[in-house]
């Protein structure tokens, strides 16, 4: 599948001033060195969203949002990448490499209009299988219900779908995830005899399908489209685009099924959405933050809905910002939000989603298990297990309150445990992981790449993100001119994006000079833990086996070097 060439990107991005893109969407101030105003992506009435000329890079401190210009425009205009590309490249004057815009462009719409047909071949299905029409009855699912999510029926046949399309068309239907194949390279309908409910991306278009087994002893009971250009299950919630266009609802409401979903919307709730047969991931969270403020996780009462929250729990634990809500509703056991709005009616429901759980409960809930909290062991020991969870919560006054919660039910002073933990962070550069502070000097000034000491071996070394630096020098090195933006743009479909934008303003409290002094000093004391090393190989080879004239004298020479 091709991709727009990073070299233009970089070039994109260096025409183009991030300042001018924001201003002309947010009203902006001039403040200091870079420009601040309200954030877009939050309600606020003290701005904390700054835009750095000088970084080509914004960056709100209240909700976390950052990125470059092409980030901003994704992210504010509800663009894909390649259309905020394209958006940005006519603004600078600039034409998209034809390959990179429209084979990617064309591929996606071929795969599209073959989902959308499927999905109609599907439909017309459902209304010649009475069996299948009298189940939905039974489920108390009405037509217009079912129209509405595209439900349909894939014929007990294994070949009705190929049959529908062309030749030229089958690979299609095999990259879409509607064929599949034996060992004996036979090609056949990959949903056959199950009810098929569509799933759409959030702008309403088909992506993928779910297929639900008709007869009892039919296995798998649920069958998903396997991962393909469209459809990444980790990404996707089902029912989203509804939620949006039929709730005004100021919460989410997240279940674990599409027959919940349905159902919820049978009966009037709309804001309900689905993860796809995976646990609550945190792109999924990040997703619905960018439409609702408030998110209700909704699970089965019994072990394994309580597993299923506790992983949604560790999920948005890094993503909880003081604006946000989210809480955990537990339904009674042998219950689930089908069943239980078809007995208990959508007013017994709503006022269960009233009394859900606020997440801090239920992290209380989650540390204190099997803990005896009324013995001076217990209250330490949970004092040391709610740690990790605290950690991982952003800077704010939630955290806060977490913190202060579990001193006082520990009856362990915050002071008295953390003393310790100041003295420890006041080690200048050798405290934390020294990669985090390269990383992120490096990232704010991309020229600090020319003053690495070719003879610094980071690899050697044992911390996390040497790859990271790495991979920053070799796009430097490449680009001498590249800006801050330009070099995080490189990373946006890796693992670490907004990691790196968060480390994009861990440094802006200080001037150029002062950025030269911390860089200076870090490579230092890199280039000593890394002779320390060399130090160490050799002497545990001296004991072993003995050394060889030249290591011998590469010893004494970094064991001079260091007493110097």
């Amino acid at each position: 599948m091709a991709s727009i060439p990073n070299e233009f990107i970089d070039t994109l991005l260096e025409k183009v001033d991030i300042v001018d893109v924001v201003a002309a969407r947010v009203q902006l101030k001039k403040a200091g060195k870079d420009h601040s105003g309200l954030c877009p992506f939050h309600s606020e009435n003290t701005p904390s969203f700054t835009v750095s000329q000088q970084k080509q890079f914004y960056h709100c401190f209240g909700c976390g949002k950052n990125g470059s210009a092409i980030g901003f425009m994704m992210e504010y205009e509800g663009l894909d990448f390649v259309d905020a590309v394209k958006d940005l490249a006519q603004l600078a004057g600039m034409e998209v490499p034809q390959q990179a815009n429209f084979s990617h462009k064309k591929s996606n719409t071929n795969l599209f209009a073959v989902t959308e047909k499927t999905t109609r071949i599907f439909q017309h299905q459902l209304k010649s299988a009475p069996q299948v029409i009298a189940y939905l009855k039974n489920r108390q699912i009405s037509g217009t219900t079912a129209q509405r999510f595209q439900i349909g029926y894939s014929l007990d046949q294994w070949d009705a779908l190929i049959k529908r399309f062309d030749d030229n068309e089958q690979d299609l239907l095999k990259r879409a995830g509607l064929t599949t194949q034996n060992e004996q390279n036979r090609v056949y309908d990959k949903f056959r005899n199950r009810l098929m409910f569509p799933i759409h991306d959030k702008r309403g278009r088909v992506i993928a399908f779910g297929g639900r087994a008709i007869e009892p002893d039919q296995k798998p009971k649920y069958l998903n489209s396997p991962e393909t250009e469209l459809f990444h299950k980790g990404n996707e919630l089902y029912g989203i685009h509804l939620a949006k266009k039929h709730s005004k609802d100021p919460f989410v409401l997240v279940v674990e099924g599409y027959m919940d979903v349905i159902a919820l919307h049978e009966k009037g709730i709309c804001n309900a959405v689905a993860t796809l047969g995976t646990a609550t991931s945190s792109q999924h969270i990040s997703t619905l933050f960018k439409s609702w403020d408030r998110i209700v996780f909704c699970f089965d009462g019994d072990s394994a809905g309580v597993q299923a929250a506790e992983k949604a729990l560790n999920m948005a634990l890094p993503l909880y910002l003081d604006h946000k809500i989210i809480d955990f509703l537990f339904l009674p056991e042998k219950e689930d939000p089908d069943s239980y709005v078809n007995h208990h009616g959508a007013e017994a429901f709503i006022q269960l989603i009233d009394q859900a759980m606020p997440l801090s409960d239920f992290l209380v809930q989650i540390i204190s298990r099997n803990i005896n909290t009324k013995s001076l062991d217990g209250k330490a020991q949970l004092f040391d297990k709610a740690q990790p969870f605290i950690k991982q919560l952003p800077k704010g006054t939630f955290k806060q309150m977490v913190a202060k919660r579990i001193a006082e039910l520990s009856g362990i002073s915050l002071n008295t445990r953390q003393e310790p933990q100041k003295q420890n962070n006041n080690k200048s550069a050798k405290s934390d992981n020294p990669m985090r502070k390269l990383i992120s000097l490096l990232l704010i000034s991309p020229e600090l790449c020319n003053k690495i000491p070719k003879q610094l071996n980071l690899s050697n070394l044992s911390f996390k993100g040497v790859e990271i630096v790495d991979k920053i020098v070799e796009i430097f090195n490449t680009n001498p001119h590249i800006k801050s933006a330009g070099i995080l743009e490189h990373f946006r479909h890796s693992d670490y994006s907004q990691y790196l934008g968060y480390l994009m303003s861990m440094y802006d409290h200080l001037d150029e000079a002062q950025k030269n002094l911390e860089f200076d000093d870090l490579i230092n004391y890199l280039i000593k833990l890394t002779s320390q090393l060399k130090i160490n190989r050799l002497r545990e080879k001296q004991l072993e086996k003995g050394l060889n004239n030249e290591e011998k004298q590469l010893l004494v020479q970094l064991l001079n070097q260091r007493n110097k």
